[in-house]
């Protein structure tokens, strides 16, 4: 597990924008928090697709539209809130459209000190449980072994029990033809004609 959280931490240093798939003519948006006076810069580029098929839509909070002129815009939040950026596909093929948004230049792959609080919190919690497992995994493999010692026992045992068995068994036959053979030798002699 702690393969996966190095590799996903290297990937998303290189991750550089979010990418939404258009397959029917639903618009799909996404949504960001932005205050007033606020500079949010906006990039898009439509790959897999026509980009001539794709509409571009941009809300503010209290839901007016602001056109795009190009792939990039750059507009001044008016409003606190929730912004929406929507992309609808009026083509007949699929498209997946690719997409960057700013706010004031922020840098977007720092992480504010309360999400990495948050982040470490549920690191923590990740780390426990794995422990967690792997005792339960460590309990699991001994009860396994214990029980396949015990089964090999329970074999040599059942083997060494067959072969005594066999061998009384032998013993018993050979005893009951040795005292047959004595009483039937004893027989002829007491028969024998004189």
């Amino acid at each position: 597990m702690y393969l996966i959280l190095i590799i996903a931490s290297i990937f998303i240093e290189y991750i550089q924008c979010l990418g939404i798939e258009l397959i029917d003519k639903k618009p799909k948006c996404v949504y960001m928090n932005a205050k007033i006076d606020d500079q949010i810069t906006i990039k898009y580029l439509v790959i897999g697709g026509i980009s001539q098929d794709v509409q571009i839509f941009f809300f503010d909070p209290y839901n007016i539209q602001y056109d795009f002129q190009s792939n990039e815009q750059q507009l001044k939040a008016l409003y606190s809130g929730k912004y929406r950026i929507c992309f609808k596909n009026n083509g007949q093929s699929k498209t997946l459209v690719e997409f960057d948004f700013d706010i004031l230049g922020i840098d977007k792959n720092y992480a504010s000190k309360n999400d990495m609080i948050q982040t470490k919190m549920n690191l923590n919690q990740i780390d426990s449980d794995f422990r967690w497992i792997q005792m339960l995994q460590k309990e699991s493999y001994h009860r396994e072994q214990t029980i396949n010692t015990n089964l090999i026992n329970l074999y040599q045992q059942l083997t060494i029990s067959t072969i005594i068995k066999v061998i009384l068994f032998i013993v018993i036959i050979s005893f009951q033809l040795f005292i047959i053979n004595q009483f039937v030798k004893s027989q002829d002699k007491q028969f024998v004609p004189v």
